[in-house]
């Protein structure tokens, strides 16, 4: 899959150094959070048209899934409770995508590797 994204501002929710230079090589319009306290913050403070939402952002999310915070389920719900409008991408290759899916009906899951970003003219 490919998206083709235009000079949107763009929030980028990755915890992992490799992705986000991949991100980074792409989009120049963008901001990352590593943590769901950060993006909670940017997301407050800006005005994102596309987030790519992550949702293992700490070793304890793997190993428990059911956490409720300090994960990409914490960012869905803050959007879901904004009613955020725009494109959402969740690029976890996690199980709780799917839950993340379900709070943001509206999101594109789209697994890290399984897609490529052009950034277009507007």
């Amino acid at each position: 899959m490919t998206f083709n994204i235009p000079s949107w501002p763009v929030l980028v929710l990755e915890d992992d150094e490799g992705r986000i230079n991949w991100f980074r090589q792409r989009l120049h319009n963008v901001k990352f959070a590593k943590t769901s306290a950060t993006a909670l913050e940017l997301l407050s403070t800006h005005s994102f048209r596309v987030p790519f939402l992550d949702h293992d952002l700490h070793w304890m999310d793997a190993g428990f899934p059911d956490r409720q915070h300090g994960n990409g389920k914490e960012v869905a719900r803050y959007m879901a409770s904004h009613q955020f409008a725009g494109l959402t991408v969740i690029h976890s290759k996690s199980d709780q995508a799917e839950v993340m899916a379900k709070i943001l009906p509206t999101a594109k899951i789209c697994p890290f590797g399984e897609f490529e970003i052009i950034e277009c003219t507007d």
